[in-house]
């Protein structure tokens, strides 16, 4: 198993290494031969081969609940695709490929400006793509105007004019993007819940799924989740209803497990959000409900004068009350990512951050309606999963 591990580590390294050869920046600096990384067959029609690409990348910086994020359009040369041929390796060809690489800059910081003006996610990719067709076609004319690049005078000119735009814009500045004060997200998971006391007389434990929706302001924090279970009965006769004259019971459970549905309203505090790891205790409403079956009996006598129990009919019985609920949610950061549009619809970028939710939680029941009243508390840990999203404001 430890080799194995191994060998996996080591080929993850290596394809991180290769990808990471492959690009270059043009702020990296001029273009070398030794970029090419590809070599031409003899019968190939074009002399060598220039592949870019006009990217915009959101860039997350930390790995905390409040790390900022870098929106960055780049201007990227792949040098395992770009290609050149022995014979073609001359000081004229290799200026030609940098006036398209300069050119291919001049899009990326005009496109950097926008995105600093503050466009919204889905305008991004709609000026990503006005700037990729603007910079073909650029590249088309250049080629035509230059015979590609075997004209040095209309090289030279197209060189002046895109070095001199570059030089007036200058370098745009790529500016640290934070998540605004307000989130919201979901939650869904699956836990379990254990009665304490004399609820315990009555129903059993069980595994319950929950799903939620929660949302906040800075560190305070509001949370609404529903639950279903279906934990054991207990409690033949837990409403208290008289036998008949000789004994026997006139109502029981008609099965083994009842309904658990639990509704919850809950507000509150972050306490520490470092790194990783977010903690908030909460507190708030509790709603909780039982369902089951309840059979009506009567009774007989059979051919030797034994009791012969009959089910008359069968009725849903159930159990509420409205309590109090208290738990902590540990919230451990497994990854975040940057939208171009919002869960609403909008059009806005936002930080979807993925994280483990553990919570352990406990809640007070009193059912009135019983004979006597049953109380008790309930105890119970959820694991789930939290998407929170903040929108990216500049």
């Amino acid at each position: 198993m430890r080799k194995l591990y191994i060998i996996i580590m080591c080929v993850m390294a290596a394809f991180n290494a290769s990808a990471a050869d492959d690009i270059k920046l043009w702020s990296d600096g001029p273009l070398t031969w030794s970029d090419f990384k590809q070599l031409l067959p003899p019968t190939s029609s074009e002399p060598s081969r220039l592949e870019v690409e006009l990217s915009a990348t959101p860039q997350d910086n930390g790995v905390d609940f409040n790390s900022t994020v870098q929106l960055v359009a780049r201007a990227i040369m792949h040098r395992n695709a770009s290609a050149t041929s022995t014979a073609q390796c001359t000081p004229e060809r290799l200026r030609y490929h940098q006036l398209q690489f300069n050119l291919l800059e001049l899009m990326r910081r005009n496109l950097q400006e926008e995105i600093n003006s503050g466009i919204s996610g889905g305008q991004v990719e709609q000026r990503l793509k006005y700037y990729r067709d603007l910079y073909r076609q650029r590249v088309r004319q250049i080629a035509q105007e230059t015979k590609n690049g075997t004209i040095e005078a209309a090289v030279a000119s197209w060189d002046d004019n895109i070095e001199n735009q570059l030089n007036s814009m200058g370098t745009p500045q790529v500016p640290q993007v934070t998540g605004k004060q307000s989130c919201y997200g979901v939650i869904a998971g699956v836990g379990y819940e254990s009665p304490l006391g004399k609820l315990r007389d009555n129903f059993g434990g069980s595994v319950m799924f929950h799903v939620g929706l929660t949302g906040g302001y800075k560190n305070f924090k509001v949370k609404a989740e529903v639950a279903f279970g279906q934990p054991s009965y207990r409690n033949d006769n837990i409403f208290n209803v008289a036998p008949d004259a000789e004994g026997r019971p006139l109502q029981g459970n008609n099965s083994s497990s009842a309904t658990h549905i639990t509704a919850s309203l809950q507000l509150g505090y972050t306490i520490l959000n470092h790194g990783r790891l977010s903690i908030t205790p909460n507190v708030g409403g509790f709603y909780n409900r039982y369902n089951w079956e309840i059979a009506n009996y009567s009774w007989d006598k059979d051919d030797e004068d034994r009791d012969v129990r009959i089910t008359t009919g069968v009725e849903n019985r159930n159990l509420h009350c409205f309590s109090f609920i208290a738990s902590v949610d540990f919230d451990i950061n497994l990854n975040s990512r940057v939208t171009n549009t919002s869960l609403t619809g909008y059009a806005h970028r936002e930080r979807w951050t993925s994280s483990l939710r553990i919570t352990p939680w406990v809640a007070h029941s009193k059912f009135n309606k019983c004979d006597p009243a049953v109380s008790g508390m309930h105890l119970g840990i959820n694991i789930s999963y939290l998407g929170l999203a903040r929108l990216l404001r500049f």
